[in-house]
């Protein structure tokens, strides 16, 4: 029995060790699939994945934060704001991303504070805000601390920021030090992208040499991928400057690595711009209204709009071979074509504009929305602000006022209890002066009198008060006399014994003698 009893105890023991321990394995369990949710987006959105359908990631983060494991929050913070970005809820993924800066900054994680801020950049350039978005690379560059390579990422953007605000003078600064930076850590796309950079802002400064320079300089150290868009900048740059032979040469090369990569529908519009312009200067009206037609379909495709015109696209086609037909017979054919080909041109190109300018205008819209929540939270929070300060100066002077009543009440009590003394102290005088014997009236008198350090001149005040006029005849009279002949001379208008004397003037009964017979001798000597 007793075995069996000990057998049941420690079962049940177990039983309750394993109830308790559950919560805590179902815990680590949880946060190792959560942290596993992080790793896939992050590793998919790293490879250029499609990540908009993710939505794991916002458990994950709402998890981690609810657990105050703050620093597996500022990744899955970060990470959300990616997923919220790729959805295009672009005031989400802001917030998300200024969590992950909060959170990072708190413990301490300084790559996540650093890629929420350059995102935050991103997403204010995307809306226009370049001035902004300034700040936020900046920061993310003094973020990435001894890491030249993301650092030089940071600043290159900064100067992208100042181009677009025809600021070249900070432009060229920063971008030589993202390109110092970018050559230190042997980053070749970055410092690909400076040289890139350097070419876009001696372009728009018509200097055409200096951009050539700087696109050949990046060329070597162009990847595969980006090869086709460095490749179109040079060619864009020979034919800036009329420079044939280099021209076909880049654009050849140009051609040749589109082929051999995946091409974002953006680069494709770019190189059909760039070809159009091409063909245009050389007469090839044909090929040019071709690459139009290219151009104008990608650019629908990149604006969402697949929709297409047959009877536009028949008349364009019937007036190119008509034009065409007759170029090698006369001049005034060719002449026509290029009207028609401009004014198919200018329609495209406005119709281009104008759905770029509703993305624009809905971009500003959305941002003006964000600006103006973002006003309305810092208001309530200096009104909050401002009402806690006129709570706390109520309270100061509540307390104030307790003070000066107390002080008004205790400076009342000190001026009444004076007013009684000096009452006391003329009545003990007027007392004595009628009854020099008095030890009743003599004693009140010392009480009141010999309290404080300058028992004496008060003695002095009082016994003026009551002989006007002796003080001054006495020190008029005998001028040589010392302090205790002095006021052994007071107290002589009472009749006090030797000790009495003694105890007053705080000497012995001896020294009084002395004191009386010196005054004596005074008093003589002045008479004579």
């Amino acid at each position: 029995m007793n075995c069996e009893s000990v057998k049941i105890k420690t079962g049940i023991l177990l039983l309750l060790a394993a109830v308790l321990l559950l919560p805590a394995c179902n815990t680590k369990s949880k946060s190792e699939r959560m942290q596993a949710v992080v790793d896939e987006v992050r590793t998919k959105y790293k490879a250029y994945e499609d990540i908009s359908q993710d939505d794991q990631i916002f458990e994950a983060y709402d998890f981690f934060v609810k657990q105050k494991d703050y620093g597996n929050a500022a990744p899955a913070a970060l990470y959300s704001g990616c997923v919220r970005q790729a959805k295009k809820e672009y005031e989400s993924a802001m917030n998300c991303y200024k969590e992950a800066d909060k959170y990072g900054r708190m413990v301490g994680d300084s790559v996540s504070a650093a890629f929420a801020q350059y995102y935050i950049g991103d997403l204010l350039n995307n809306s226009g805000n370049e001035a902004e978005a300034i700040d936020n690379y900046k920061a993310a560059a003094e973020l990435w601390g001894d890491s030249l390579s993301r650092k030089a990422k940071c600043l290159n953007a900064v100067a992208m920021m100042h181009i677009v605000n025809d600021d070249y003078d900070s432009a060229f600064v920063y971008l030589e030090q993202a390109l110092n930076l970018a050559q230190t850590a042997e980053d070749k796309v970055t410092e690909a992208s400076v040289w890139n950079n350097y070419s876009v802002a001696y372009q728009l400064l018509d200097k055409n040499d200096a951009a050539k320079e700087c696109l050949r300089k990046a060329l070597p150290l162009t990847d595969q991928k980006r090869r086709p868009i460095a490749l179109l900048n040079l060619a864009k740059v020979h034919l800036a400057m009329e420079e044939r032979d280099s021209l076909e040469y880049y654009k050849t090369r140009m051609l040749n690595a589109i082929e051999e990569v995946e091409c974002r529908p953006e680069t494709q519009a770019a190189v059909y711009g760039f070809l159009i312009k091409d063909a245009l200067a050389v007469g090839d009206y044909e090929k040019a209204y071709q690459f139009e037609k290219q151009h104008e379909q990608v650019a629908l495709d990149i604006l969402g709009d697949q929709t297409q015109s047959s009877v536009l696209e028949i008349q364009k086609k019937y007036d190119f071979e008509a034009q065409a037909n007759q170029h090698n017979r006369q001049m005034l054919s060719r002449q026509r074509l290029i009207i028609v080909l401009t004014i198919v041109l200018i329609a495209a190109l406005v119709l281009v504009t104008i759905l770029i300018l509703n993305a624009l205008k809905k971009k500003r819209i959305e941002a003006e929305i964000n600006a103006n929540l973002l006003e309305l939270k810092k208001r309530n929070a200096q009104q909050q602000q401002e009402q806690t300060a006129m709570r706390a100066q109520y309270d100061e002077l509540q307390k104030q006022n307790a003070q000066q009543s107390e002080l008004q009440a205790e400076f009342g009590d000190k001026l009444k209890d004076e007013y009684l003394q000096k009452c006391n102290i003329i009545r003990c005088f007027e007392v004595l002066s009628r009854d020099r014997s008095n030890p009743i009236a003599f004693k009140d008198l010392e009480k009141s009198l010999f309290e404080g350090e300058d028992h004496w001149a008060g003695f002095e005040a009082a016994f003026e008060g009551v002989h006007p006029g002796f003080i001054s005849f006495v020190h008029k009279q005998y001028p040589d006399l010392t302090d205790l002949e002095f006021r052994y001379c007071l107290l002589s208008h009472f009749k006090l014994s030797r000790q009495e004397y003694a105890d007053v003037l705080g000497c012995s009964v001896y020294n009084v003698d002395k004191i009386r017979a010196s005054l004596n001798t005074k008093m003589k000597s002045t008479a004579i």
